[in-house]
């Protein structure tokens, strides 16, 4: 605790510093902090393809930095994580994150590691789960995005793992991208999203070299009926490959459903997904080193897209709305599920905090 403190103090330091520089204009301080709690209750005990088991765990994030210029900041923050019912340190873990970021409305880029939180593309559970969001909350790496009158677009490189005795090498480069047909009402849109993971080994895990990646286009279409409804037609196509044991690639492939419907913050989303087990490396035996198969080492998406029934099929029932003035979210919903062979359920409640405060720091003349 008292290295975490410090390396805050020497951060905030070094930003007040920078901030008597003279060439800089319109040169802010920023002071933040970001809250969140995430709770996720699994009952699967009828399911093959889901573990039973809870998730509840907070990160406090506080944040200060530099804006220089109008688009230009220099941010540190320290990811401080407590998980409940672990009552022998007071956080199990602290992540730094130390970032530059550019934006001017239309364009944004990042460098450094920063939250996934600014990630803008509309990723699927089929790519990364709502669990593998909240628990690998950063992007280590860049990050460059376009945001015009019709749609939008986006490309983050994440080098999530150096290679070592403690750990393997792996990397992850994402990308999405949405048009908007009718750019007027904004009724019908067609996009994409793209997610290519290299997953190696480490100097004391030798091979156990994958190559996945995964093509997501989609189209959709929103609309008013009292209700505001948004209804998805998504396709995924997947190449995989274990060097060590397969020649050529798996190309396992589907297709998803996917309707919303809400009012006042209350939402009903409907998934149903059909096509071929698009995990297929998550359970089989592949290596000494991962008798049971790779598991979520190597898939980011929610494990029941490895159903080998060709179903998969999820309707929350929810809650999402933001107040006092979009500092506070509340996102509640249940979760009925079903992977070909019996019904599970999920209960999750996640509450998060947004407060960031600037202060002038350029002398008036």
């Amino acid at each position: 605790m008292n290295r975490i403190l410090r390396n805050m103090i020497v951060a905030i330091a070094a930003l007040m510093a920078l901030s008597s520089a003279h060439a800089q204009q319109d040169m802010k301080l920023l002071v933040g902090a970001d809250f969140d709690m995430y709770f996720d209750n699994r009952e699967y005990i009828d399911c093959r393809f889901g573990e039973s088991q809870t998730l509840f765990s907070s990160r406090l994030t506080p944040t200060v930095g530099v804006e220089w210029n109008k688009y230009n900041r220099l941010m540190v923050g320290m990811d401080l994580w407590s998980d409940f019912g672990n009552n022998t340190v007071t956080f199990s873990k602290a992540r730094p994150q130390v970032y530059y970021q550019f934006d001017n409305q239309k364009v944004a880029a990042y460098a450094g590691i920063f939250s996934r939180e600014k990630m803008i593309g509309d990723y699927t559970d089929v790519m990364m789960s709502d669990s593998m969001r909240f628990y690998d909350n950063r992007v280590q790496g860049v990050m460059v995005q376009y945001k015009g009158d019709r749609g939008y677009a986006e490309i983050s490189a994440d080098w999530c793992g150096m290679y070592s005795e403690a750990s393997r090498e792996k990397f992850r480069i994402m990308s999405s991208g949405r048009y908007y047909i009718d750019n007027y009402h904004r009724r019908f849109y067609a996009g994409y999203n793209f997610s290519m993971f290299h997953f190696a080994g480490s100097k004391l895990i030798k091979d156990c070299v994958n190559d996945q990646l995964m093509l997501d286009p989609y189209v959709g279409a929103r609309f008013n009926a009292y209700f505001d409804f948004d209804v998805k037609l998504h396709y995924f196509q997947t190449f995989q490959r274990d060097r060590d044991n397969d020649e050529k690639y798996l190309r396992p492939k589907g297709g998803m459903l996917q309707l919303r419907m809400a009012k006042w913050g209350v939402y009903l989303d409907e998934q149903l997904y059909i096509g071929e087990n698009l995990q297929p490396y998550y359970r089989s035996f592949r290596s000494e080193a991962f008798p049971n198969g790779y598991g979520g080492e190597l898939y980011a998406g929610e494990s029941f897209y490895g159903t080998t029934e060709n179903i998969y099929n999820i309707t929350k029932i929810g809650y999402d709305r933001w107040f006092f003035d979009n500092t506070v979210r509340v996102n509640c919903f249940f979760a009925m599920q079903y992977d070909g062979t019996g019904w599970g359920n999920r209960q999750v409640v996640s509450v998060s905090v947004r407060l960031l405060k600037d202060i002038a720091l350029s002398k008036k003349r």
